[in-house]
Order: structure tokens, then C-alpha cells, then sequence
């Protein structure tokens, strides 16, 4: 008769969870999160917050201070379960034939990011954004000619 050999505790314990019988715990199932409720209008609080940030944003950079806005608007980006305000259009500096059109996006994150160009196109171009109507450039304009 052949005796069993003598297993310490930890290979007592790798002995019986590798065993074909033992029951490994599942992972716990993922938790399902509802999508965001898309606001039927703009949070006016939160439009204030966007044309001030932006206010701020362009009368602190000399170089792209605008002269003109347009199709200055309010969106929700909406990503399963988050959502964010956004206000995007663009921007004309300097006068004359060489002044171009930029495009600008103003994002309300837990403060804001304000971005230009190509980065500001990306963002307004998202087709997971629900566009309020109002046309908020005049506002925005007559904020930076004060």
C-alpha cells in the first residue's frame, strides 16, 4: 500500500481549487447603466456658463480675438451614460480677404475645455449630439465687443 504524500497548506488549498469539481466564482455580471436623458432644452445656467467660458477664452487670446461669430450653438453630446454641453461655431480674426473662418467648441466638463481648429470640427461634427436651435452669436459677439 502506497501511502498519500503530505501536502502543506497552501498545496492543500491550489490542490483542491485546480480539482475538475470545484466551482470557480463567475465574475460579477456588469451593471447595465441607463442612457442619459437628453434635455429637451438647454440647462440656462449651464448656457450662461458656456458663452462666459468662451467670452473668457477669446478675450484672453490676442492672436484669435474674434471680429466676427457665427452659428454659435448649444448641443448635448450625449455617450451612453454621460452627457455634456457643448457650445460650437466659428470664428473670423482680422480683416479682409486673409481672415480666415475657425471653428471654436466651448465643452462643459467639471470646469470647461475650449478648443480651435481641427479639434473644435471633430467635436461639433459628432452625430451623438442634439442641437438646440437658438443661434447664440450675436450674444456671444456683443459679450466681446464690451
Amino acid at each position: 500500500m502506497k501511502l498519500a504524500k503530505r501536502l502543506n497548506p497552501i498545496q492543500l488549498v491550489l490542490a483542491i481549487l485546480g480539482s475538475p469539481g470545484f466551482a470557480t466564482p463567475t465574475p460579477p455580471v456588469a451593471t447595465i447603466k441607463k442612457p442619459v436623458a437628453i434635455p429637451a432644452s438647454p440647462d440656462p445656467a449651464i448656457v450662461e456658463f458656456l458663452l462666459a467660458s468662451a467670452q473668457k477664452e477669446f478675450k484672453s487670446s490676442s492672436p484669435n480675438r474674434p471680429t466676427a461669430i457665427r452659428n454659435a450653438r448649444i448641443g448635448f453630446l450625449h455617450e451612453g451614460a454621460t452627457g455634456n454641453y457643448l457650445l460650437c461655431g466659428s470664428f473670423k480674426s482680422g480683416r479682409g480677404a486673409a481672415a480666415k473662418w475657425t471653428p471654436f467648441a466651448t465643452i462643459k466638463t467639471s470646469d470647461y475645455e475650449h478648443w480651435l481648429g481641427g479639434a473644435a470640427k471633430a467635436f461639433s461634427s459628432q452625430k451623438n449630439i442634439k442641437w438646440y436651435p437658438e443661434n447664440y452669436a450675436p450674444t456671444l459677439m456683443q459679450r466681446l465687443e464690451e
